[in-house]
């Protein structure tokens, strides 16, 4: 690949990391035919952005370093990630196929899955299908590239495989909307997961606490005209309730 422009070569760049999660310079330097030099002068550039953080031989992308652990995700607002939870139960019926990633409070609606009977559930989350399996509902781990950082399982393999399922509904998380006209998650990866259950569910319910309308995220990953239903915990400002009234079905507990 060929460019005459430092700039065009920058934003692909930046785009490749923010897909890949972690770029080479070697690789780089090869499908620019430009010199490593080069390189990294294009992975200081992006770092003073603060969209890159360099590291030996290439760079990864600064979001990924910043973004919480999965723990560090779980512990806050479990009293409302319960009531959003049971809220979320009452949407599901007994003989669902469900597919749910690995969102915290996708986690918490997991725990109460027991209440409903002959359920299968397909999920990109290793912790989920434990708990599952512990329930004896009938689960399917989604394959990929663990990632520690939410407890998922991504990339093409996942996708791959969610394109072949057809729910009667999917049960998705998100790690914040302000300002933005639909949910949104931290990392491009984890995006295209939602993004294959959305497109192959039946219903779409989005789950989120009440810090998720105070937070934004890196990648919108569906709009909101596309969500069945959105479930949080009351106490939104009247003026975003309204905007998403008008938009979704919108469930406050």
């Amino acid at each position: 690949m060929s460019t005459r422009f430092p700039q065009e070569r920058r934003e692909y760049i930046e785009k490749k990391l923010l897909v890949e999660g972690k770029i080479r310079v070697s690789e780089l330097a090869a499908l620019f035919d430009v010199s490593s030099e080069t390189i990294r002068k294009d992975l200081l550039y992006l770092e003073e952005k603060g969209i890159a953080k360099k590291g030996y031989g290439g760079a990864v992308v600064a979001n990924e370093r910043l973004e919480p652990s999965y723990m560090e995700k779980s512990i806050p607002h479990q009293e409302e990630k319960e009531r959003i939870a049971r809220a979320a139960i009452d949407l599901i019926e007994d003989g669902m196929i469900l597919m749910m990633d690995a969102g915290s409070t996708v986690f918490t609606v997991a725990k109460m899955l027991g209440m409903r009977s002959s359920l299968s559930v397909f999920t990109n989350a290793p912790r989920t299908a434990l708990l599952l399996d512990d329930y004896q509902i009938k689960t399917y781990i989604l394959g990929g590239e663990f990632r520690s950082n939410s407890n998922a399982l991504i990339g093409g393999w996942s996708v791959k495989a969610i394109n072949e399922i057809r729910a009667d509904a999917a049960i998705i998380g998100t790690s914040g909307f302000c300002g933005r006209q639909g949910p949104c998650v931290e990392n491009f990866p984890e995006a295209e997961i939602k993004k294959a259950m959305i497109e192959n569910s039946n219903k779409v319910i989005v789950v989120g606490d009440s810090s998720k309308a105070r937070t934004n995220a890196l990648i919108q990953y569906s709009d909101w005209e596309d969500v069945d239903a959105f479930i949080t915990y009351s106490g939104l400002p009247e003026e975003l309730k309204e905007e998403l009234d008008k938009k979704t079905q919108l469930v406050m507990v």
